[in-house]
Parts: C-alpha cells; structure tokens; sequence
C-alpha cells in the first residue's frame, strides 16, 4: 500500500502512462502479427514501439524542466573533466590515423558482414529486433545495424564513416565510465586515473575497431548504468525509465549485451537477502518497478522475436553450452580443462590469436591487477554486487563458449570501475599506521599506474604507426574489393581509392558491356560487401562463394570451369578476374591461352604499401559460346 501510494505521487502524467501501456500492448499484437505473416513488415509494429518508450518516459518527466537550471546545476569541475576527457579521447584515437591499421582502408570480415545485414535488415527491411543469419547460423541483433546505417544515411556509405561510427561508440564507453566513478567517489584525481587507464587500455582501444554488432553493448551498458545509479541517488522515475530503455538495447545488441541484464538480475537478489536496509526502502523498490516496467516495454520487439523463433535465437547458445555440459559429463573437471587453459591463454599469454585484435600483447597489463583485484574485493566487502557480477560474468561465460578476446569485453569498463574503488580505498582511507604510510602506499600506486600506462601507449603508438599491425583489418582486402567493384560497375580508369558511397553505389549494370566473374585470394566478407549491390553471389561463384586462400589450385580451376559452364550468354562481354598469387600462376597461364577470343590485362596497384595485382581475361561476347566449348573440352571429366 505504502509503495502503491508513493508511485502513484511519482507519476506526473498518469493518463500518458496508461496510454504507453495501450500502445505497449499495440507493439506486441503487431510484431506477433508480422511473425505469424498476417500483417508482414507493418509500420505499426514499431510506431506503437516507439510511442510507448516515449510516452511511458514523459509520465515522468518533471513539469517545468528548464533546461537552464539543469546545466546550471552541473558544477564547472564536471565540465572541465569532460573537455579533458573528450579532448584525450580524440587526440589519442585518431593520432596517425591516415597510417594506422584502423583507417579508412581497415574492415575486419565479421564487421562486413554486419554492414551487409544492416543493407538488407535494418532500413532495407522489415522491422523486427533480430534475424536469423544463414552465413553464421546465428540470430544477429539489430541495435547495431540500425546504429551503423543512420551514420551512412546521414555522412556516406564508406569505410570512414563506418570506423568514424565506431570511434564514438568507444568515446561514450570512456566517457560515461567517467562519470559514473565521477559520480561514485566524487573525486576528480580518481576519475581522471581512471579515465586515462581506460582510453589507453589496449584491449578496449583496439576492439572498438573491431566493427561487429558486439562492439556498441559496452557503451549501451553503461549509459544504462549511470542513468541506474542516477535514478537510485536522486529518486528519479525518468532516469529509471531511460535506464530501463538502453538496458533493454543493450540486451538486443548482442549475445553478450544480456550478460549485464543477468549481472543486475544476480544484484537484485543479492541486495535483496544480505543488502543493507536502505536499499529495501520504499522509493527504491518504486524505482525498481518502473524500471522492470520500463525494461519489459523497450524490449518488446526482441520478447516478441523470441516468442516466435526460439530455437533460433537459442541456437549457438545451446550449441556451445551443450559443448561444455557434455564435455564436463562425460570426463568431469578433466573434460573442461581445455576451456580452464584457453582463458588462461587469453589472459596470460604473451602472444595468442584468442586475442584477436591484441594477440601481442596482454589482455590486461599485469600491473594493473595490482588495483583491479583489491578493487574487486573492495566492491564486494561493500556490497556493490552489480560490480562484482559484472566483473565475473563476462569471464565465466567466455570460460563456457570458449575464451575469445571479444567475449569478455563488457566487463572492461566494470574493471576501471574496480580500480576506481581501490584508488578511492587509497585515498580516503586513514591508515592505522598514519599519514606517511598512506603516502607511500598512494605512491606506489601511482608506479604501478605508470608501469601498465606506459607500456600500454608505446603499444598503442607503435600499432598506430603499422598500418598492417591487426591482421583482421586486411587493408589489401579492402582496396581489391574496391578495385574489383570498379571493375564490375564499368568504371573507365578502375582505382582502389575510397568513394564517397562506395559501400552502396547505385550502378545500372545495363548499361554495362559485360559480364563479370572474379575469383579474390583473401577478400571474403568484404568483397561480398563491396559486390552486394551488383549480385555478389553470381559474381563470386567464380570461386564457389568462397577464396584462393582457402582453397588447392584444383579447387580453384573446378570453380572457375563450373561458373563458366553454367553461365549463360546475354550479348555481352565476359570479364574473368583473378586475384594473382602462388596458387593462380598455373590457373592464368592455363586460362591465359584463351586470349584469341578476346584480351587480356594485368592491373596492378598498392595500399599502404602494400602491392596487389589482377589478371584480366576479356572474352568478346561473339565468342563466349565457343570459349565455353574449348573450356569444356579442356576440362572435361577433370572436374571434381
């Protein structure tokens, strides 16, 4: 009753509250109808989505909000931390950025693939919160995709805008992990160790190039969590509900976005039985309502997609926790010490591709443990247990699925957050043994800073000055792709120079003269991506979809006789590409015999560097019939 009569003190506009429900309630009839193709791809399903994050967030907004007293409010210490923070942020991550490795000439492939699906699922297609993806066998959440797309809608489909996008996303992480130590400790010394141990933390610096849908759940978590703690401190229904919203994104960001929704579920039941008595005080279990509340409305469309695709959303999740429970009953502990000794691998060892993007380096500079672990038990001794099972959920789960670099990621701004409670022990603790001990320890600690700070930006200096450190960002991948791309739309003087719109030309191959096949040594993903406009698929099928890299040169040849044999002329040329290389020598001398019924052509270009070339075969389209023959001649019963 008492908790009862308090929400309903709290809530500002009680009939707009009642209509976000309604509109709730409209989302779900209409996603469902959508799932069960009576109404496919409607509009309505996310208008009423949208409508009611909105209208459930303004029933709690305060009347009379004055944006002025709202800034002014903001002491001018928060205001300086946040120049010094931005202006770290953006000096450091975009030094030699015309030469590093992540520049507008870097893609990782699983990032092609995430802007591939973003063409043909985010604004391309129906709304719905996740898709099965056939390539990986897995359901891709959109948060993402519909992140990615509005930057190209806005500034250009091109590589630039793309890492450009990524940088912000690491921008926000840093900047809200910040605040939210900021907002913990109030000390401005804490937060700017803090914030400078994090923009220079290898790992976090060199994921947020990575590019695939997982890189935007750490910012989506804490910017859900500062605007948590914000709604406990000043007893705010709207804060809660804007939590609750980029909780719920964070859940549909990524498989690994839901580990902060376990993370705080664990809290919740944990400062229920042995939290202190304040945190069961009526306002807070008010806040806690409207936030799961608002949880369960922002989350709506991937409830609904989960309802009607179950297995498929389940799918990769129960394939690698299966793994797990099957090794562990069939040999017990010994069954899962292969799992014990990959995170050991991905945490210790001094070089290992389990960290993809950092395989030289330490996931976490050892000195750095000298915060982090006391900081941990320190988070715990206090019963701050969204820290602590945020800091260990991500780890456990990587030691389930297997230890890859990218699978503990959304604990790193919770590991700042240790450190920030062990510096803030350190500062604010009396010692029993005085004030001189406590400046010896306090120096110490600040010789350890510098032992993991050190280090880590020389690393950091010295990748950016590499522009082909991170062997994920193939920029001889990207600049073939480009190349290639040229080549398909007809384009008079082909260059693997970046276009403003390079990743969604719009060309009509009509008007082109010919056909074209092209068979890439390493360019999978991203020259799918750069092709997909153009029938990537039937362009590719020069290599079976596939790449030279991966295949014998009897492979190659089979692939290339068959997307020749199955093609049928139209009264154009045929252009046969291959990427040259080791395993093609045989394959263009071969195929370079049939000249006579076109011409031929080399093009050789480079990339930071870093030279490529193709061979060219051009058959006239008088002659393709006949090229076939002499092709089928050659080759027949040879295939595999």
């Amino acid at each position: 009753m008492e908790i009862s009569q308090y929400l309903n003190q709290k809530i500002i506009r009680p009939y707009i509250l009642i209509g976000s429900i309604i509109f709730f309630i409209f989302s779900l009839v209409f996603s469902s109808l959508h799932y069960l193709n009576i109404f496919y791809g409607n509009g309505l399903s996310w208008i009423s989505w949208i409508i009611s994050i909105l209208t459930f967030s303004y029933s709690f907004l305060p009347p009379k909000l004055s944006f002025y007293k709202f800034f002014k409010r903001i002491p001018k210490s928060d205001y300086l931390l946040a120049s010094f923070i931005t202006l770290l942020y953006w000096i450091s991550h975009l030094w030699n950025f015309t030469i590093a490795p992540w520049n507008q000439n870097g893609l990782f492939d699983d990032a092609a693939w995430d802007i591939f699906f973003a063409k043909n699922h985010a604004f391309n297609g129906p709304f719905q919160a996740a898709f099965f993806d056939n390539v990986g066998y897995i359901s891709r959440e959109v948060v993402f995709h519909y992140y990615i797309s509005t930057f190209f809608k806005l500034f250009g489909y091109n590589l630039l805008v793309f890492n450009i996008s990524l940088l912000v996303l690491g921008f926000i992480t840093v900047f809200f992990t910040a605040f939210i130590i900021q907002r913990f400790f109030k000390n401005t010394i804490i937060t700017l160790i803090s914030v400078v141990i994090l923009n220079f933390f290898p790992f976090h610096y060199l994921h947020i190039f990575m590019g695939h849908r997982y890189t935007i759940a750490a910012p989506l978590m804490v910017i859900s969590l500062y605007f948590l703690y914000q709604a406990f401190a000043h007893k705010s229904f709207f804060r809660a509900s804007i939590s609750a919203l980029f909780a719920a994104l964070c859940w549909d960001s990524a498989i690994m976005g839901k580990q902060y929704i376990f993370g705080l579920i664990l809290a919740a039941i944990f400062i229920l039985v042995l939290g202190r008595r304040k945190w069961k005080s009526k306002e807070n279990i008010a806040i806690s309502i409207v936030w799961i509340i608002g949880f369960i409305i922002s989350a709506a469309p991937l409830l609904v997609y989960i309802f009607f695709n179950y297995d498929n959303y389940v799918f990769r999740e129960n394939n690698l926790f299966g793994n797990f429970l099957l090794g562990y009953g069939q040999n017990g502990v010994l069954g899962v010490r292969q799992n014990l000794d990959q995170l050991i691998e991905l945490f210790f060892a001094e070089d290992t591709f389990k960290r993809q993007f950092l395989h030289d380096f330490l996931l976490i500079p050892i000195a750095y443990y000298f915060f982090l672990i006391p900081g941990f038990l320190i988070a715990l001794f206090k019963k701050r247990f969204e820290i602590v099972f945020l800091a260990v959920i991500p780890v456990l789960g990587a030691f389930i699925s297997g230890s890859y670099d990218f699978r503990v990621l959304l604990a790193v701004p919770i590991w700042i957050i240790c450190i920030g409670f062990y510096l803030n022990f350190l500062f604010k603790t009396r010692f029993i043994f005085g004030k001189n001990i406590q400046y010896a320890f306090i120096a110490i600690s600040l010789f350890f800073v510098l032992l993991g700070l050190i280090p880590s930006v020389k690393y950091l200096w010295d990748v950016s000055k590499d522009p082909h450190h991170v062997y994920l960002l193939p920029h001889k991948d990207v600049a073939v792709s480009r190349l290639v791309q040229d080549i398909v739309v007809g384009s008079k003087n082909p260059t693997s120079k970046m276009k403003k719109d390079e990743l969604n030309r719009i060309n009509n191959l009509s008007t082109v003269s010919y056909d074209t096949f092209v068979c890439p040594f390493s360019s999978y993903a991203i020259m799918h991506l750069y092709l997909q406009n153009y029938d990537d698929k039937r362009i590719l099928s020069f290599c079976n979809q596939g790449i030279q890299l991966l295949k014998d040169r009897n492979e190659i040849i089979n692939d290339n006789v068959k997307a020749i044999k199955s093609y049928k002329p139209r009264n154009k040329d045929l252009k046969l590409v291959w990427e040259k290389s080791d395993k093609t020598i045989d394959v263009i001398s071969n195929f370079s015999k049939y000249r006579k019924y076109g011409s031929d052509e080399s093009i050789t270009d480079s990339v930071d560097n870093e030279s490529f070339s193709l061979y060219i075969l051009t058959v006239k389209s008088e002659n393709i019939t006949n090229f076939q023959n002499d092709v089928m001649k050659k080759y027949t019963g040879n295939l595999l």
